[in-house]
């Protein structure tokens, strides 16, 4: 029997990351992975270095997500080097959900989540400039140093932006 799928609404502060852009492509996500890990090496403006993050742009999910962004978290923009672009999070509510096991169950809790919004309360806010991401945890296992055609188990948060509905009076 398969363990019950949980979306929770999560209200998250502004985030700043360092990010390269590629193709959707699990071994560019690799690469871009190391690349952003080694520039920032030893950088005092890296937030959080037990989380990698993965940007989605929401609005490719109109047609196919064919790019995304991959990532840390920073403190600031100061002082970045070269060939990392800047990404801002606005603080917003985010539909979250977690991926737990291999690849059929994280299809599964993409098709859960995408089912979650269709029949409940709360739309995905798939505007232009709408950016999700996925929260990677980085240990006991580093999953960006898994080949992407060798990983067999999934362990991330999934958060997917709600779009704010007007209130009516």
């Amino acid at each position: 029997m398969s363990k019950a799928m949980n979306v929770t609404i999560v209200e998250t502060s502004e985030m700043k990351a360092a990010v390269i852009r590629i193709p959707r492509d699990g071994s560019k996500v690799r690469e871009a992975w190391k690349e952003v890990m080694a520039k920032l090496d030893g950088h005092p403006s890296l937030a959080d270095r037990e989380n990698g993050l993965v940007f989605i742009p929401e609005w490719q999910w109109e047609t196919e997500v064919i790019m995304l962004w991959v990532g840390v978290e920073v403190a600031s923009f100061d002082s970045l080097p070269d060939g990392l672009t800047t990404i801002t999070i606005p603080a917003r509510k985010f539909a979250k959900i977690s991926v737990k096991g291999d690849r059929n169950r994280m299809n599964e809790t993409y098709d859960y989540l995408s089912e979650w919004f269709r029949t409940g309360p709360y739309e995905r806010d798939m505007s232009e400039g709408s950016l999700g991401y996925e929260r990677n945890r980085i240990q006991p296992v580093n999953p960006f140093e898994i080949p992407a055609d060798k990983i067999s188990y999934f362990e991330y948060d999934i958060y997917a932006p709600i779009k704010e509905v007007a209130q009516t009076a």
